[in-house]
C-alpha cells in the first residue's frame, strides 16, 4: 500500500506512533526503519494531497509530535512512496549519506520564528513626511492642484515606498543587533504589510533558546508600546533543510 512520508528521523526503533496521519481514514502514522534512519509514515488511498490549510496543519503536528524525541529531517509536504519496502530501499539506503548529513547538521537545532510590526502606522507615515523635505513638498504641491498628475503620484508613491523600506530597514538592524550571536542560520521571509517591520525565522541551538526568548524579551521593552511581537517556537526546523525524494 502506498505511504505518505512526513520526515526521517534518528531512529532505528520501528513503531507505531498511536497518531491518526493525513488522510484521516484509520491511517496510523508509525515509523519504518534502516540503518539507524526512520521514516516516517502513513499509508493513504490517495495520490496527491492539495495545499489546503488542513492537511498542512495535519503535516505539521506531525513532525511536532517528533521533534519532541528526535532530531527530524523534513520530508517535502506531499510526498508519496509506493510502500514502505520501496521507501527503506530508495530513500533510507539510497540516500542514507545525504540523510546522516541532513540529521548531523539539525541535530540539537531548532527553529524559531519571529515577526514584527509597528503599532501605529499612520504615525510612521508622518515621521516619513517630517525627516523627507522633499517627499513633503511633492505632496503639498499634489494637494494644492487636486492631485496634481498621475505621473507625480506615482513618483510620490514610489518615494513613500522608498523612505518606509529605509525605515524598516534601519529598525531591522536595531532589532537583530539583540539576536546577534544567538542564531546559526536565518532567512528572511516576503514582508507582506505596510506595518510588518520583521518577518523571519531563526535556526537556533537548543541550548540557546532561552537566551533566545530573553533577547526577544528585550527587544519588547526597548521598543516598549511601539511594536508588536509575534514569537514562534521551538519547532521543526522546516525552513531550513527539507529533503526532496525523487523516485
Amino acid at each position: 500500500m502506498k505511504q505518505y512520508i512526513y520526515a526521517i528521523v534518528d531512529t532505528e526503533n520501528e513503531r507505531s506512533l498511536g497518531m491518526q496521519g493525513i488522510g484521516g481514514i484509520n491511517d496510523e502514522v508509525s515509523i519504518v526503519c534502516f540503518n539507524g534512519m526512520g521514516a516516517v509514515v502513513s499509508p493513504t488511498l490517495t495520490e496527491e494531497f492539495p495545499v489546503t490549510r488542513k492537511n498542512t496543519l495535519a503535516h505539521q503536528k506531525i513532525l511536532e509530535e517528533l521533534f519532541k524525541e528526535h532530531t527530524v529531517l523534513p520530508v517535502k509536504f506531499g510526498t508519496i512512496g509506493d510502500d514502505t519496502k520501496t521507501i527503506k530501499e530508495k530513500v533510507l539506503k539510497a540516500e542514507r549519506l545525504k540523510i546522516k548529513e541532513h540529521l548531523d547538521f539539525l541535530k540539537d537545532k531548532s527553529e524559531l520564528g519571529l515577526k514584527v510590526f509597528w503599532v501605529d502606522t499612520e504615525n510612521i507615515f508622518i515621521h516619513i513626511l517630517d525627516e523627507n523635505p522633499q517627499i513633503q513638498r511633492l505632496r503639498d504641491r499634489l494637494n494644492s492642484h487636486n492631485g496634481g498628475l498621475q505621473r507625480d503620484q506615482i513618483r510620490l508613491g514610489d518615494m513613500v515606498e522608498n523612505a518606509l523600506k529605509k525605515k524598516k530597514e534601519e529598525l531591522e538592524k536595531k532589532i537583530f543587533k539583540f539576536l546577534n550571536g544567538l542564531w546559526v542560520e536565518h532567512k528572511k521571509s516576503k514582508i507582506m504589510a505596510d506595518n510588518m517591520v520583521v518577518n523571519s525565522v531563526f535556526l537556533v541551538l537548543k541550548e540557546d533558546e532561552k537566551k533566545f526568548d530573553k533577547a526577544v524579551e528585550r527587544i519588547d521593552e526597548y521598543f516598549a508600546g511601539q511594536l508588536k511581537i509575534k514569537y514562534i517556537g521551538s519547532v521543526p526546523p522546516s525552513n531550513f533543510v527539507e529533503l526532496t525524494v525523487r523516485w
